[in-house]
């Protein structure tokens, strides 16, 4: 049953310091290849990569699938663009034409063209997020809090 589940095309992790999209071909883009060790290789097992590149290898340019610059990423699949924003600078044009945006700084105000925002506060509330690009052009988002729940013995955000 495990080799039908399909892995998620983005990861963020509960600080959004490290963020991992897979792109269509399988590669698995990371924002960094350095730091967790442990949590890089956790992430590339489980979507079913043996080895990641990162996003400084995917220079900015129009029409790619994958593109990043400094602020950010942008990822163009199944008519979907899903942006990547490391800096609050990128937050402008990625709130103005992305579908779905993931932040790793918080998002203040409205992003009018994303269905769903995953910013630096949603990250703090409920841990790391994996998120899935439905083929019916929907999305499903998981993240640690909503699959783990409630518990008492887990402290709440801000404690």
């Amino acid at each position: 049953m495990a080799s039908l589940a399909r892995p998620p095309d983005i990861l963020v992790d509960a600080r959004g310091h490290l963020m991992a999209a897979r792109l269509a071909d399988g590669t698995v883009a990371l924002s960094s290849t350095r730091g967790s060790e442990f949590q890089r290789d956790t992430w590339l097992r489980r979507v079913g990569a043996e080895r990641a590149v990162a996003w400084s290898r995917f220079a900015a340019a129009a029409g790619r699938p994958f593109s990043c610059d400094d602020l950010g990423c942008v990822l163009r699949r199944d008519g979907r663009l899903i942006a990547l924003a490391r800096d609050a600078a990128a937050l402008a044009d990625d709130c103005r034409a992305a579908d779905v945006v993931v932040s790793a700084v918080p998002v203040r105000g409205s992003c009018r063209s994303a269905v769903r925002v995953v910013d630096r506060f949603d990250l703090w509330r409920n841990g790391a997020h994996a998120i899935w690009l439905t083929p019916d052009g929907g999305l499903r988002v998981d993240s640690v809090r909503a699959h783990r729940g409630d518990r008492p013995w887990v402290a709440a955000p801000g404690r």
